[in-house]
């Protein structure tokens, strides 16, 4: 939890990167993310955004 927690927290300081991740998600590309992340933390972090972005569009 805490890679995923330092990755979100990179993810967020990237605005390219940011804006890329939430594009997919939108999309519903999460198999995208998690073969583009490659790392076992893949699921926390894609969920972890999944979840910020309903609770920002919500």
């Amino acid at each position: 939890m805490t890679a995923a927690s330092e990755a979100i927290r990179r993810i967020e300081n990237n605005s390219e990167l940011h804006r890329k991740i939430i594009s997919a998600l939108k999309t519903g590309s999460t198999q995208a993310i998690s073969q583009l992340l490659n790392h076992p933390v893949a699921t926390f972090i894609i969920a972890a955004f999944e979840d910020w972005q309903s609770n920002k569009d919500g």
